[in-house]
């Protein structure tokens, strides 16, 4: 017993070492983001507003695979789905890389949404699970996954350089260079060694009754939102991921109708990437510093900035200037997106226990899943009747007057003291 134990704890401290070269190559698509919008719109025959159309089932396909991609990582365990998730996102850019039309693209964000629903959940846990022995767990979390989201952003920042210039070359080699980058993402998953109980799995592998797995599962997400304090930052984190989402096709979009040559959206989207990964690495020094002001400043710093920029386009003919400001707004969109998405794994840990972890995650990506793909869709209605420009400075707007009240709603429901709290906000039943 004692050796199997030893050999656990030495599995996880292997996978907690390797966990930040892993986030490197997997954490999202590399060669891609910076000329997404230009390989659909210029190769792939779609519009603006086609593109934002199809991305919309990425987040809708998430919404609905959350319950059964939670039974299936359940079933297979975090390791093997995780492989899984890392094959179905290769498939995907292959797809992209051979088709064509908004049929290819829908079949895209469909596959890459099945295949980060399954990888959203399993490398969040996988690493709480490998720290979780340790002393200050949640810091030593926050610390491992913040250098492998820091890798992740320089090694994007330095791929994105030279995006720009590779595309003017041959308009697919970002693409075939982004497949190669999720081959190795396949190939290191490989490499995390098992660790879970195999004794818990094989109980589940037994009943395999599906009726009364969702029917645990249904009970262990009403307990979750029976918690004020969860429900809030779900709510935030929701529409904060709205805005995240539909960041880099909008600015793409407002580079095109601006008039920023191609091979120049790869170096600025890398020095926006390269902040981001600076950032990131400062996820504490955020924290500290703002503590229960932090979500506040970043949410209305970024839906401000928003307005400021499509503003400032729709209003200057000096295209210089236009540039200044538009970059500016930029960057500190980018400084806010680099530490936020440890920041919000490392808040929803506060609320996991081992066993709740899972569906806490799953019910954090559901709430996203559907904030996104509503936005989505008004992002392409808006591109279908006005300029991007235009579209950024309405959307700035709801964002800001969203935030508004959604920070007043928390005020009385996150950052309290612990004795503040009711027994419900802190507490879950299990189900078993």
């Amino acid at each position: 017993m004692e050796q199997t134990e030893e050999k656990i704890i030495k599995a996880k401290a292997y996978n907690a070492k390797i966990f930040p070269i892993y986030k490197m190559f997997a954490w999202d698509l590399l060669f891609y983001y910076s000329i997404c919008f230009l390989f659909l719109t210029q190769n792939k025959g779609l519009s603006a507003a086609d593109v934002l159309l199809a991305e919309a089932f990425y987040p809708l396909t998430k919404l609905l695979f959350q319950i059964p991609g939670v039974n299936l990582i359940e079933m297979l365990g975090k390791r093997k789905s995780l492989i899984l998730g890392n094959v179905i996102i290769t498939i995907a850019i292959a797809e992209l890389l051979l088709g064509n039309g908004i049929y290819c693209a829908i079949l895209f964000n469909v596959l890459i949404a099945i295949g980060y629903s399954i990888k959203g959940i399993c490398e969040s846990i996988i690493l709480n699970d490998c720290v979780s022995y340790r002393e200050n767990s949640r810091t030593v979390f926050s610390s491992i996954d913040g250098k492998g989201s820091a890798y992740w952003y320089y090694f994007d920042g330095i791929t994105t350089v030279f995006c720009g210039f590779l595309y003017v070359f041959n308009n697919y080699l970002p693409m075939i260079l982004s497949l190669i980058a999720s081959v190795i993402g396949i190939l290191i998953s490989f490499k995390f060694l098992p660790y879970e109980d195999e004794s818990k799995k094989a109980i589940l592998d037994e009943t395999k009754s599906f009726k009364v797995y969702f029917k645990n599962l249904r009970i262990a997400f009403k307990n979750i939102f029976k918690s004020n304090r969860l429900k809030s930052l779900l709510l935030f984190s929701g529409v904060f991921s709205a805005l995240l989402t539909i960041r880099s096709t909008i600015a793409s979009s407002l580079f095109s109708d601006i008039g920023v040559k191609e091979e120049y959206f790869g170096v600025i989207f890398a020095v926006l990437t390269i902040i981001s990964g600076f950032s990131s690495k400062y996820q504490d020094f955020f924290h500290k510093k703002y503590r229960n002001r932090l979500l506040t400043n970043f949410s209305l710093t970024f839906s401000i900035s928003m307005i400021v920029i499509g503003l400032t386009c729709v209003a200057s003919k000096n295209f210089t200037f236009m540039m200044v400001i538009v970059l500016i707004g930029y960057t500190l969109q980018y400084i806010i997106k680099g530490p936020y998405y440890t920041l919000q794994k490392r808040y929803l840990n506060s609320f996991s226990s081992p066993t709740m972890a899972t569906k806490i995650y799953s019910a954090n990506i559901l709430v996203e899943g559907l904030f996104d793909t509503f936005m989505y869709l008004i992002c392409a209605l808006l591109l279908t009747y006005t300029n991007t420009a235009t579209t950024i400075t309405i959307l700035g707007c709801i964002f800001t007057i969203a935030f508004v009240f959604i920070l007043d709603y928390m005020k009385t429901r996150i950052g309290l003291k612990p004795e503040e709290y009711k027994k419900s906000d802190i507490s879950f039943t299990e189900v078993h």
